[in-house]
C-alpha cells in the first residue's frame, strides 16, 4: 500500500496544463491529420470519407476528455460543494 501522502503527491502530477485550451481552426486541423496518420494509418491520397469522419471524431473525443479533465482537476482544487452550501445557507 502506497503511503496517502505520496497518493495526493501523485494526484498533483496529473494535469493538462501543457494542453491548449481554446479549440481553434489550426488546431483541430493538426488533430484531425494527427488522427487520420497515426491512428486510422491513412495518408491523404487514400483516405476515405470514412477515415476522415473517425479521425474528427478522434479529435473531438480529444477536446472533451481534456474539458473533463481540467473540470474535475478545478473540483478537486476548489471543492465547488462548500461554495454552493454556503451560498445556500446565507443567500445575500
Amino acid at each position: 500500500m502506497a503511503a496517502r501522502g505520496s497518493l495526493s503527491q501523485n494526484r498533483r502530477r496529473i494535469s493538462v496544463a501543457e494542453i491548449t485550451e481554446e479549440a481553434t481552426v489550426g488546431s483541430v486541423k493538426k488533430a484531425l491529420n494527427r488522427h487520420l496518420h497515426y491512428a486510422m494509418v491513412k495518408d491523404r491520397n487514400v483516405a476515405t470519407n470514412r477515415d476522415y469522419y473517425f479521425a474528427l471524431a478522434l479529435a473531438v473525443k480529444d477536446q472533451m476528455i481534456t474539458r473533463w479533465f481540467r473540470t474535475q482537476q478545478h473540483y478537486y482544487q476548489t471543492d465547488p460543494k462548500v461554495w454552493l452550501t454556503l451560498l445556500l445557507l446565507n443567500p445575500t
